[in-house]
């Protein structure tokens, strides 16, 4: 409003002042008719606006001159002032108004209620799957802001008419993605008019139950899976358990074993004799949160790395033994009370772990050692004892505080494996930066959940990479794969990828040589990143099949 004043009071004067100049020349030239007010401010609005009538023109070069500026600065004035406060708002809000229907035609779809860092993870996931996708959020501005990166629609999910206007009648899926009393109000509305499968996404699974008598299909729970590996990751190693394992060909499996502080793996080198002893294959490594493809003999093995390895369970068990090395006796603390650090409690205690919970809120109701205090505090990482911890499990629920308690434990304790919980994927980054040893992302976890149900496939306690895929190929009769050698196909120079393990007349067979010929029936299991399974997939692969995903843990 205070603007508007301004340049009404701006303008006012301009005419006041382009009045009484044009009066001043108009006596000059002797066009006395012409000098008066009304007459004056008629000729300058004309001219201003570039009306130009033409029924009172100067006659001197003076004149001229004045009529030529006021010309121009009306034309300063419209695209300085008018169109950014009148037009250029009214055209932006055309624009940018928040969709309120799914695009036409759509169908086949899969339909998020929410916007979050889930729904943004699964958004990319399914563009990358090339799945159709609708994502319906309740606030105007978040729906503004992603409309141009993502189907959305701008609605109340509860409400009958935004749920046809996402052609839920047509859609294949429901995701309820919002908090658990929003979600059942949701799922209510949604059995008034639709038998389409629900699945709900929610904390705590003790509240499941709400939501099943709500009308929900399938529930899940993100956390508790969270929470349950990284318990199994950072305790004592059971025998042939690896969490996290993918099942290859045959006895094979893929696993990532961290690097504990004092493994006997820690500054050999991958050709050492012990290390290949094992049988085990290393087909990458993770080193802050970076993936190393395809190590050479002469790569050095770091002190909290992680390392991606196949083989069979004896084999893996072999080199877990080297990577875990004489663990020092000392305390397991968990910072972070909430749904994930509850879960990862509970598991840690059924393994005969009993961990130090630090949380702000008063625990003196619970049966386990605890410190109410704030994580980001050193005061309190010392009254815990931090300095003598083996490892830290940081699960706090902003990764701003998960940042900062990951800064402090390591400067009190460098010696400690370090675990955070990552609550949005690009933080993940910065968690490593700040000294994190493992992060595993909630987002990511979810994502990768859901899409294994959509795509049929058990979930399980599967690793999953940041985009890192894991294709399983079958080399057909007719393929340019067949006849040629891995060194010949040289996958990694041109799309990035290594085969990590071949199934040949049953056989299974753990990294292949360079000089192994492909031949045609041979199913390879191939790792690489999103991009570089998607080119060798429209290299080699006609129907685009891809049966088995390996997306994102990290």
């Amino acid at each position: 409003m205070r603007k508007v004043y301004r340049l009404s009071i701006s303008l006012l004067f301009i005419l006041i002042i382009y009045s009484l100049i044009f009066m001043f020349l108009m006596s000059l030239e002797g066009q006395t008719q012409n000098v008066n007010f009304p007459t004056a401010v008629y000729w300058v609005v004309e001219t201003i606006t570039t009306l130009g009538y033409g029924d009172i023109v100067f006659k001197t070069i003076p004149g001229y001159f004045f009529t030529v500026i006021v010309a121009l600065s009306g034309l300063g004035i419209l695209w300085a002032v008018v169109l950014p406060l009148g037009v250029t708002p009214s055209l932006e809000r055309m624009i940018r108004a928040a969709p309120v229907s799914a695009p036409e035609k759509m169908a086949d779809h899969i339909i998020i209620t929410g916007y979050n860092p889930i729904a943004e993870t699964l958004a990319e996931r399914f563009s990358l799957l090339k799945i159709p996708f609708l994502i319906i959020e309740r606030s105007e501005e978040t729906t503004k802001a992603i409309f141009r990166k993502y189907p959305v629609l701008w609605g109340d999910p509860s409400r009958v008419e935004v749920l046809q206007k996402a052609n839920i009648g047509s859609a294949r899926l429901f995701i309820a993605n919002e908090k658990d009393e929003l979600n059942a109000e949701v799922i209510l509305t949604i059995r008034e008019i639709s038998n389409i499968e629900i699945i709900a996404l929610v904390d705590d699974f003790a509240r499941s139950r709400f939501l099943r008598y709500a009308g929900a299909s399938r529930i899940i729970s993100p956390k508790t899976l969270l929470g349950t590996f990284i318990a199994m990751v950072t305790s004592p190693p059971m025998k042939n358990v690896f969490p996290g394992a993918i099942k290859l060909f045959g006895d094979l499996l893929l696993v990532e074993l961290p690097i504990f502080p004092g493994a006997k793996l820690i500054g050999k080198r991958l050709e050492e004799k012990n290390l290949q002893d094992t049988g085990a294959a290393i087909v990458g490594i993770w080193e802050r949160g970076v993936f190393h493809p395809s190590p050479g003999p002469e790569e050095v093995i770091r002190s909290n790395s992680v390392l991606m390895t196949v083989g069979s369970i004896e084999q893996l068990s072999a080199i877990r033994d080297l990577t875990i090395g004489t663990r020092k006796e000392g305390p397991q603390i968990i910072l972070g009370y909430g749904d994930v650090g509850k879960r990862v409690s509970t598991v840690m205690a059924d393994c005969g772990i009993n961990p130090l919970i630090v949380d702000k809120r008063d625990l003196e109701d619970k049966a386990f050692a605890h410190i109410s205090g704030d994580a980001t505090e050193e005061e309190t990482l010392r009254q815990a004892k931090i300095m003598d911890a083996v490892g830290v499990l940081i699960m706090l629920n902003q990764d701003s505080d998960a940042i900062y308690a990951t800064l402090l434990a390591k400067n009190l304790n460098p010696n400690a494996f370090v675990v955070v919980r990552a609550n949005h994927v690009k933080s993940a980054e910065k968690i490593y930066r700040a000294g994190a040893d493992y992060v595993a992302s909630l987002p990511i976890v979810a994502s990768h959940m859901l899409a294994k149900i959509i795509q049929d496939e058990e979930v399980e306690l599967d690793l999953l990479y940041e985009d890192l895929e894991l294709k399983i190929f079958q080399v057909g009769k007719m393929s340019r794969l067949a006849g040629k050698t891995l060194h010949e196909l040289d996958l990694s120079g041109r799309f990035g990828c290594k085969v990590v393990a071949l199934e040949r007349e049953g056989q299974a067979l753990a990294v292949p040589d360079p000089k192994t010929r492909i031949f045609s029936g041979d199913i390879l299991a191939l790792i690489g990143s999103s991009m570089g399974v998607e080119a060798f997939s429209k290299a080699y692969d006609r129907r685009q099949t891809l049966k088995k995903r390996l997306a994102n843990l990290r």
